[in-house]
């Protein structure tokens, strides 16, 4: 089965004057964009406001995808490939002057020119508070795919994380899935491993899953810069996985050494100031410990205290891949805690019955907030059982598990 992929890119300013500048142009285009006093009639590579299709770039791809037919016989021939196209949003919105400015063939090229002459009008440019007509261009890509290749992850697609089912339509891209161990996607194809993902995950699962396991420490490694690293680019035999950096004696020593290194800020103590300030350091081919950067902090003391311990670790096991060591960026929490009062008031802290709601359906119990894509969510709103005046109207709104706080969520669709 041959599927159309066709893609839109939405040019930055330059780009998109430069790819005009090279188009071959008419005697006539040319006079139009160089006479500075005839600017109502000419038309522009760029204006002050481009012109919108309605519904925004998104709708011309969904526009396009609907529209274009593969031509049977440039499929039969085994044609492929961009078809560049130029074209004039006209200062009524109409498309005008299509023209092909880098073709693939006969075929290709004229269902090209026809989809684009289908396009409905535009909201047109302006120019000096004026409407003008404006350069636009579009690549189609025309290319024989399968099924399997042009499924992509969307909100159907189930999202497993730990082993528990996330509710149904829930929205992937609201994680950040650094934060996580690892990441496997399960494609529904061929139809044999559709029914075996079905008969395993269920009937969401039709929709291809996403299995997802979380870090059990909040101890990452990565890799820095290439730069840093030119054996892993250079060697192209090896496909070892790395073995990462190791503390003497573990993470549990290394998390103990911390600990009894820290020198509690004494305008931190004085004020209560307590939490976790995140660093991250390399651990290079001699184990050593160097480039310590805050992440982030919580207080402007307690980062430098947590940067001066982290300086004073000792070496390292280096990371080692295929017998040769590299470098590798280490970013890890220091803890600052307090032995408070048992009388002292704590704040409001989340806990295993605090209400989450995403897109007004509850989270699993098991959910971490650090597993959020901050910017991908459209608001974050966080309502505190202050009083029993509080407690009360979010019991009235939510249940009686609302008396622990409600986290509501919404993600950008």
């Amino acid at each position: 089965m041959c599927i159309l992929f066709i893609f839109l890119i939405s040019f930055t300013t330059n780009a998109q004057a430069s790819q005009v500048k090279n188009a071959p142009q008419t005697s006539e285009q040319q006079n139009k964009q160089s006479t500075p006093g005839n600017a109502k009639d000419s038309i522009f590579t760029f204006a002050e406001k481009m012109p919108q299709f309605p519904g925004g770039e998104r709708e011309v791809l969904k526009f396009l995808s609907k529209t274009t037919v593969y031509p049977v016989e440039a499929q039969q021939k085994g044609e492929h490939g961009k078809v560049i196209v130029q074209f004039v949003i006209s200062k009524t919105g109409k498309v005008e002057n299509a023209k092909v400015l880098r073709g693939v063939s006969k075929d290709l090229d004229a269902e090209a020119l026809r989809v684009i002459g289908l396009l409905p009008d535009w909201t047109p440019g302006e120019q000096d508070g004026e409407k003008v007509s404006v350069y636009r261009i579009i690549p189609i890509l025309f290319q024989n795919v399968s099924p399997e290749d042009a499924w992509e992850v969307n909100e159907k697609t189930l999202v497993v994380i730990d082993n528990v089912k996330m509710k149904p339509n829930f929205n992937p891209s609201i994680l950040n899935f650094n934060s996580f161990a690892t990441v496997t996607v399960l494609k529904p194809f061929p139809e044999k491993e559709k029914s075996r993902l079905k008969s395993k995950y269920g009937k969401q699962a039709e929709n291809g899953v996403i299995l997802v396991t979380s870090n059990k420490t909040e101890i990452r490694y990565s890799l820095p810069d290439s730069t840093l690293n030119p054996t892993l680019t250079k060697d192209t035999t090896c496909h070892e996985n790395i073995s990462m950096p190791a503390f003497p004696g573990g993470e549990e020593k290394l998390l103990s050494y911390i600990a009894d290194s820290i020198q509690y800020p004494f305008v931190a103590k004085r004020t209560k100031t307590q939490g976790k300030v995140y660093v991250r350091f390399m651990v290079d081919t001699n184990g050593k410990v160097s480039n310590v950067d805050l992440v982030r902090s919580v207080d402007y003391f307690l980062g430098k205290e947590a940067v001066r311990v982290i300086n004073t670790l000792p070496d390292w096991t280096p990371a080692v891949r295929c017998d040769k060591k590299i470098n590798i960026l280490v970013t890890m929490p220091v803890t600052f805690k307090l032995d408070l009062p048992a009388t002292e008031k704590k704040d409001w802290e989340r806990n295993s019955k605090t209400i989450v709601l995403l897109d007004g359906e509850r989270l699993p119990a098991s959910f971490e907030l650090e597993w959020l894509r901050y910017e991908n969510l459209a608001s974050y709103q966080v309502f505190q059982p202050t009083s029993k005046e509080v407690i009360k109207k979010l019991e009235h709104e939510y249940g009686r598990d609302a008396a622990n706080g409600v986290i509501v969520i919404k993600s950008r669709k």
